[in-house]
């Protein structure tokens, strides 16, 4: 099954550590990977030791085989192959998600942090006269970094969301969620 994650299937699938290991590893692994390796390597950040100790490598084995991997299947982010696991390309949406990074693999907030102080730097220079800046209103490079920050964001807004569902409340916008009484 290939198909977009809505948010609730997102934080479902993704809320157990095990399997955002599992995915983050495969992706960055883009070629299939033997269980064990996979297991060695979840077993190792959750131990917080280089190799991790044998029961548990297992344990982590264990539940990624009968557990983990099958709902990771499921929802089309892995497939099992001869050669090992390999993350499927609908899994590079889930990547960027849990790592939050935008189209250029830095931290959005990073991102961000770029376009003002290379905004803040442009007016600056602008206002003191340095060379090639000086020809330029002070206004121009605001108003650039201003859109640049605005596109970024908007781009950001539109990423958020899987494509079927751009409301925080999914596909069923209609439906109006009501609390029960007491």
């Amino acid at each position: 099954m290939t198909h977009t994650l809505t948010d609730s299937e997102f934080y479902r699938v993704l809320s157990c550590q095990r399997r955002r290991l599992a995915i983050e590893f495969l992706w960055d692994a883009a070629a299939p990977t033997p269980l064990s390796t996979v297991a060695d390597a979840v077993a190792a950040v959750e131990a917080g030791v280089d190799p991790a100790p044998r029961a548990v490598r297992e344990s982590v084995a264990t539940s990624l085989r009968q557990t983990h991997v099958p709902t990771l299947e499921r929802h089309g982010l892995v497939v099992d192959r001869d050669e090992g696991l390999c993350a499927t390309p609908a899994a590079k949406h889930v990547v960027r998600r849990i790592r939050d990074t935008g189209p250029f693999g830095l931290r959005w907030s990073e991102q961000y942090r770029a376009i003002g102080v290379l905004g803040l730097c442009s007016v600056v220079a602008a206002l003191a006269g340095i060379p090639l800046f000086a020809a330029v209103d002070p206004l121009l490079p605001a108003i650039v970094a201003l859109a640049a920050y605005a596109g970024s964001s908007a781009y950001h807004a539109w990423t958020l969301y899987p494509r079927g569902a751009r409301s925080p409340r999914g596909t069923a916008v209609e439906e109006e969620w009501h609390p029960t009484s007491a």
